[in-house]
């Protein structure tokens, strides 16, 4: 009895040894998990447009490296501050781009470089939310030089006028506000404006002076009275002067200005000193400005539709006028120390001499050849044959390239000085009159400038065609006042005048854009070589 129970007592012992076997331990002993890779902080990363981001490695056991950063587009999201360990990423513009970043460590002899990628997305800052029960502020009248500055620091602002009550000045600091239109209706008041706007208007103001110190700023000048001063450094893209029997005065001080347009009956004079290197103003009298008078002592390339007199003082050699259609004239005085060239619409020229005083050139119309003016008699060779507008066309099927590069100095917003070099098709493949007769062609811009009509070398004869191609192998302009949102430049071609014809009509190519590249510390940006086609 007693050895049966013994058995039983060792039977059962056994079974829950068996059992307890059966069950895990606590604490089991794992294998060791193997390191993780080293890898970008993140691989896919949003940014604002100006917002900054530092990008870092993680997992770095062996001690990897940054060697070299690179971004798909930087005008999206560009790279900087690249040290071993990180590396800087600032939006752009709105959009995507990829960010490689290459590795390399001295921890193996075996794949010890890797590239690893992170996709940035950048965004436009997302507006506040706003209450539909309120009303957010957009324009901005200012009497008082607290008002203006408040009215500046509003985001929201589009549209500030100027308007005291009676003789207060005003002094606008630096700054740039593309997006607001400046108008002045302050007739007592002076104001020194070292800012760029969207616009500017000046409907009233003190007749003694606006000091311009800004860059870029185009100005509807409407006072009937006034003395625009563009000071040292400044430069200003274009003047529209609209108000008849307006007497305006400018003063030059070493700055620059891209054009000048005049369409009413008025008197403009200009003085001073250009700064050195710019160009001549040009300056436009449209088929509105009919006896309207010009006095300059700064170059100026001018160009008329209407009759006009025009005075040449001391400082204002090498000037030009052309003489944009039939049935006008203009009178000049010439007290330069170099002839006057005046070019008709025909493209026949006559020199005005030194001296000459209310010298009358007239348009193809009444008065065609060439010559030389005499002082005090009133008289000047030439025939009086009238000559109809050539019927010859610009082939505008014909297939030809536009090449163009440069160099600009000035900021991101506004270009002070700086040229776009250029070439227009080849001997084989040019621009094409579908008849017989030369090309000429001049550049147009969206900031200011306006070319003169230049001749284009005869190439090769097309085989599909049979007709000659007509090509530039370079040539230049000026990028003075060039800004953001109007890079562009139009090309112009028309058929040449003969001894039968005048020139015929103009063809213009649409409108080709061109990008400046960031500008660095030292104010410069290139324009990258680039070939476009051209299409009418």
């Amino acid at each position: 009895m007693k050895k049966n129970l013994i058995k039983k007592v060792f039977a059962v012992s056994l079974s829950i040894a068996m059992a307890c076997s059966l069950i895990p331990a606590a604490n089991p002993v794992t294998a060791s998990a193997a390191a993780p890779y080293v890898s970008l902080k993140t691989t896919f990363k949003t940014l604002k447009v100006g917002q900054k981001y530092k990008m870092t490695l993680k997992n770095n056991t062996i001690n990897w490296k940054i060697k070299k950063v690179e971004t798909t587009d930087k005008t999206i999201c560009t790279v900087y501050g690249k040290t071993t360990s990180s590396v800087m990423l600032k939006g752009k513009s709105e959009g995507r781009a990829t960010i490689r970043v290459k590795l390399a460590t001295t921890k193996r002899k075996k794949n010890n470089t890797k590239t690893l990628r992170c996709r940035a997305k950048v965004v436009t800052t997302t507006p506040a939310p706003v209450d539909p029960g309120t009303t957010t502020q957009t324009d901005a009248t200012v009497t008082t030089q607290q008002e203006l500055t408040d009215a500046l620091a509003k985001s929201g602002i589009t549209k500030i006028t100027i308007k005291p009550a009676g003789a207060v000045n005003f002094t606008i600091p630096t700054g740039t506000y593309n997006n607001v239109d400046l108008i002045v209706d302050a007739p007592q008041s002076e104001i020194e404006n070292s800012a760029t706007f969207k616009s500017i208007t000046v409907e009233n103001i003190k007749s003694s002076t606006w000091t311009e110190k800004g860059t870029g700023n185009a100005f509807n000048w409407k006072a009937a009275n006034g003395r625009l001063v563009v000071g040292k450094g400044a430069s200003v893209k274009n003047i529209a002067i609209p108000t008849a029997s307006a007497k305006v005065a400018i003063d030059v001080q070493e700055g620059t200005i891209g054009a000048i347009t005049v369409s009413a009956k008025l008197d403009l004079t200009i003085t001073g000193k250009l700064a050195t290197g710019a160009p001549a103003i040009s300056i436009s009298f449209t088929a509105s400005a009919t006896d309207a008078t010009l006095s300059t002592a700064i170059k100026a390339a001018v160009s008329t539709a209407s009759k006009i007199a025009a005075t040449f003082l001391a400082g204002a050699e090498d000037s030009t006028i052309k003489l944009e259609t039939t049935g006008i004239s203009v009178a000049v005085t010439n007290n330069t120390t170099k002839a006057i060239v005046v070019t008709r619409n025909n493209n026949t020229t006559m020199n005005v001499a030194v001296g000459a005083k209310g010298q009358t050139v007239s348009s193809a119309a009444s008065n065609s050849g060439s010559g030389t003016w005499t002082p005090g008699t009133g008289s000047g060779s030439g025939s009086g044959t009238v000559k109809p507008m050539s019927s010859n066309k610009i082939n505008t099927g014909s297939a030809f390239n536009v090449t163009i590069s440069g160099s600009a100095i000035g900021k991101a917003d506004t270009v002070s000085s700086g040229s776009l070099e250029f070439s227009i098709g080849t001997e084989e493949k040019g621009v094409q009159a579908v008849s017989s007769g030369a090309i000429e062609y001049r550049v147009t811009t969206g900031y200011g400038y306006y070319g003169s009509w230049k001749s284009m070398t005869r190439g090769k004869v097309d085989e599909n065609t049979g007709m000659h191609n007509y090509y530039v192998s370079k040539d230049t302009i000026s990028l003075e006042g060039a800004i953001s949102d109007k890079r562009t430049i139009t090309f112009q071609f028309r058929v040449a005048a003969d001894s039968a014809n005048s020139a015929g009509e103009n063809v213009n190519s649409k409108p080709i854009t061109f990008t400046l590249s960031e500008f660095g510390a030292d104010n410069k940006a290139t324009i990258s070589k680039s070939t476009v086609s051209i299409e009418f």
